[in-house]
Order: structure tokens, then C-alpha cells, then sequence
């Protein structure tokens, strides 16, 4: 009975890490998974799934649909370029890299905030969603400016940002990052939120 349930759990975890993957790569190719408030400002909302992959099913398949972002958007980086920035994201350690460690990111705040006493998972969630998606683009940046800083300069000394440092650019993109963070906070409460009406609902006919 033992190694059925733990077939059935991992089965559960493939199944959760596919249709997550499966979801990254329609919102990629559709461009749905990019939001425009203005010419100015815009967010994404690819690493929604990564967060809530993670914090479902586990930490290797959260680090696997951190995986598939960052190869999608190596893929368009390469194959459909639109921003000064797009090309450094053919670097795998650019674009792939922290999009793998946003996985991890995410599981470890939500397993770290598990172990607090009468912790709601949906608060949880809530919290990992908004943390983990603040990490994934000082991440991000980190990654651009150790891997490809030279290139990275250029590009912004091209815009007329000349002598911007890391600390700069997080600074100067402050309102899409709050608002990429918002997004996964308001998004992973509603998920647990629904799961956990759905497990009620569940457990009531069950007793019935």
C-alpha cells in the first residue's frame, strides 16, 4: 500500500510539473504570459507557474518548469528578438540559470514558512509568490550583470543610462517588479484559496 501511495504521489508530481511546463510554454509562444500597462511598463506573468510548481508538487519539478522558462525565453531571445536586452538572454546562465533558481526560491520559502505554527498554506502561498518573484529578477539582473556585464553596460549606456550599476537598473524597474510581485501574490492565494474550498467540499461528501 506504501509504495502504491508513493507511485501515486510521484505520478501526482509528474502530472502537476507537465501541465505547469505545458502552460509556460503556451503563455510564451502566445505572448500572453506578458502583460503591457504602457509603452513604459510591463510585466510578466511566466514565473507564476514556476512558483506555484514548486510549491505543489516539490522542489525538482519547480526547478524543472524553471527550467522550461528559461528555455523559452532563450528561444525567443534568439529566434525573435524585441528589447536592447533580449540578446544577453541567449546566454543560458542569463536566461535559463536564475529562472531554475527561481524554482528553488520558491520551494524553500514555502517549506520555511510551513514550519511555522497555524501558518495558512494560503498565506503562505501568498508570501512565497511575492518573495520568490522579487528574487527571480534580482536574480535575473544578478545574473546578466556577472555573466554578460560588459554587454549589459553597452546596452544601457545605448538608452543613455551610462554608469548604471546593478543597484540602478533594480531601481529603475521597481514598478514592474512590485507589480510582477503583486501578480504572483494575488494569483497563488486565489490557487490555494480554490484548493482549499475544493478540499472542504471534498472532505464533506466524503463523511456524507
Amino acid at each position: 500500500m506504501e509504495t502504491t501511495n508513493t507511485a501515486l504521489s510521484r505520478n501526482r508530481r509528474l502530472a502537476l510539473a507537465g501541465a505547469f511546463s505545458a502552460l509556460i510554454i503556451v503563455l510564451s509562444l502566445t505572448n500572453l504570459g506578458f502583460i503591457a500597462f504602457s509603452p513604459v511598463v510591463s510585466i510578466t506573468i511566466l514565473q507564476i507557474p514556476v512558483i506555484l510548481c514548486a510549491t505543489l508538487a516539490g522542489l525538482w519539478e519547480g526547478i524543472f518548469a524553471g527550467f522550461v522558462m528559461g528555455l523559452m525565453s532563450l528561444i525567443k531571445a534568439a529566434m525573435s528578438p524585441t528589447g536592447i536586452l533580449d540578446p544577453l538572454f541567449v546566454n543560458p546562465l542569463c536566461s535559463v540559470l536564475p529562472r531554475m533558481l527561481l524554482g528553488a526560491v520558491a520551494w524553500a520559502c514555502f517549506k520555511g514558512l510551513s514550519l511555522i505554527p497555524h501558518m495558512p498554506k494560503t498565506v503562505n502561498a501568498a508570501v512565497s509568490g511575492f518573495v520568490a518573484t522579487f528574487a527571480h529578477t534580482l536574480m535575473v539582473y544578478g545574473c546578466i550583470f556577472i555573466f554578460k556585464g560588459a554587454d549589459m553596460r553597452a546596452a544601457l549606456d545605448a538608452i543613455g543610462m551610462t554608469g548604471v550599476g546593478y543597484i540602478g537598473v533594480v531601481g529603475v524597474g521597481i514598478v514592474s517588479e512590485m507589480l510582477e510581485s503583486v501578480a504572483s501574490l494575488v494569483v497563488c492565494t486565489a490557487v490555494y484559496a480554490a484548493l482549499f474550498i475544493a478540499g472542504n467540499k471534498k472532505s464533506k461528501l466524503s463523511q456524507e
